[in-house]
């Protein structure tokens, strides 16, 4: 799959682009409330089906394995997408020279936002693909321990209590409080009209799970907390 124009990738390899560089110091964990896993898509990897297909199988083998991620894949992933979730693309590449690339990108799915991207050269050499994986693993674990966990709520009608779009899978457990959030509103430019940054979240309260489901949970708001009637809410780690 040849494209023009991807000299720049030669560069980004050994930038490691926005991603974690091969070597680089791992961070601290991540305190125990942040247990709490991320739902994360990764549909199959664009490019020749030599290469494409063994750098997908290894990436979803570590996303199964990561322990702040929830891997989400089949009928859940096209029919019970949870609001806030994080998908990962990649595509197998080939410059002008011929040279072959994979290039992996994480984005925000609720957001539209691109958080990551990561280029190397991609190879059937097996060292290659172990070396690309060793990146990986380490930069899935440090983005996930640091990312904050989110989920939709929905007030349930004529009660007090609430419903949460995420289960068991995500790791919530009874007695878990979160922080409850408005969506944060766009950030439009004046001049140009588009959109470019969003309001940083503001906590409105706090809810405390109380039941667990498989895709969904339930919580109510914490003594003595009133939660707005009106307009979307999410529950946060902050």
């Amino acid at each position: 799959m040849k494209r023009r124009g991807f000299r720049w990738m030669a560069a980004a390899c050994a930038a490691a682009a926005c991603w974690l560089a091969p070597g680089a110091p791992a961070e601290e964990p991540a305190p125990a409330t942040d247990a709490l896993r991320h739902a994360v898509f990764c549909p199959p990897f664009q490019g020749p089906a030599e290469l494409a297909g063994p750098y997908h199988a290894a990436l979803v083998a570590m996303l199964q394995q990561a322990e702040g991620v929830e891997y989400m894949e089949g009928l859940r992933m096209r029919i019970r997408a949870p609001d806030f979730s994080y998908r990962i693309q990649g595509e197998i590449m080939e410059d002008e020279d011929g040279r072959t690339f994979v290039a992996v990108t994480l984005t925000d799915a609720a957001r539209k936002e691109q958080i990551a991207s990561y280029v190397a050269p991609a190879s059937t050499d097996p060292a290659s693909l172990a070396a690309w994986k060793q990146t990986l693993e380490r930069d899935i674990q440090r983005r996930a321990s640091k990312l904050p966990f989110e989920c939709r709520i929905r007030r349930q009608m004529g009660q007090n209590s609430y419903t949460l779009d995420r289960g068991l899978g995500s790791g919530l457990q009874p007695g878990m409080v979160l922080h409850v959030a408005l969506d944060e509103e766009p950030l439009i430019s004046p001049v140009t009209g588009e959109v470019i940054g969003r309001d940083s979240p503001r906590a409105v309260g706090q809810i405390q799970v109380f039941r667990v489901m498989e895709r969904a949970a339930y919580a109510r708001p914490l003594p003595g907390v009133q939660l707005p009637r009106s307009g979307k809410l999410y529950a946060r780690t902050f």
